[in-house]
């Protein structure tokens, strides 16, 4: 999530598919059928896979879903400085990297559960950190503890098929840069988004959860769950 992650402006209300902007604009759940290329699950290192007994067919990323004044201006981020052939997937904040299709029942079920009992709240970026000697990212400030709480109650009702990656707690961050080689480049754009989560930032609201599927190296877009709790 971020991404965990994958994007109506306002305060959307509904769970359902939105309206898809541009390609570059888009998070998870716009768009009913978008697709994002990432690793196959089958070739991560075995801590990135659910612990399930048998090999998956197809394993799921759950991010939150983000509005569209906080989702736009990341992306706009992660496009300005990300290597644009490695730019693949949309600004996203990562709660689950690896959910199994073997026990997709069960996740969906929890997932509404949760998404029904939590109601929207408050997201705003944080501070820039570097991620190594390659990458950029930012944290978010406000809606950590939200979003922990949100994550932990999955992560209890599904801990005993999740990955050794997704079985620790709530450390999601937007990734705007990764992977770059140039040092100098990298420091040059901490300086940049560093000065910009001082002087400017940016704010919205998480409304909702939405599930990803890997196939074959592709990232699709399944379904999303609304917060909905206190809404009439």
């Amino acid at each position: 999530m971020y991404a965990a992650a994958a994007a109506s402006g306002g305060h959307p209300s509904s769970a359902g598919p939105r309206p898809a902007p541009k390609q570059a604009q888009q998070q998870p759940g716009t768009d009913p059928k978008p697709q994002w290329r990432q690793p196959h699950p089958d070739r991560k290192p075995h801590r990135y896979r659910p612990t399930t007994k048998h090999a998956e067919e197809h394993v799921y990323v759950l991010t939150l879903r983000l509005s569209d004044s906080l989702h736009g201006t990341l992306n706009a981020l992660r496009t300005k400085y990300f290597p644009p052939e490695r730019l693949k997937v949309p600004a996203h904040l990562t709660l689950f990297h690896a959910l199994p299709h073997s026990e997709m029942d069960a996740i969906v079920g929890t997932a509404q559960e949760v998404a029904g009992q939590t109601p929207p709240f408050e997201v705003t970026t944080g501070r820039a950190f570097k991620l190594g000697k390659a990458g950029v990212a930012i944290s978010p400030e406000q809606g950590t503890e939200e979003g922990a709480a949100v994550h932990a109650a999955l992560r209890e009702r599904w801990s005993d098929f999740l990955s050794k990656q997704d079985a620790k707690g709530f450390k999601a961050h937007w990734t705007v840069m990764n992977k770059v080689e140039d040092e100098e480049k990298v420091d040059a754009a901490f300086r940049e988004v560093q000065d910009w989560t001082r002087e400017r930032g940016a704010s919205g609201q998480a409304d909702g959860l939405v599930l990803w599927r890997y196939n074959h190296g592709q990232w699709e877009f399944e379904r999303d769950f609304a917060f909905s709790a206190g809404r009439r």
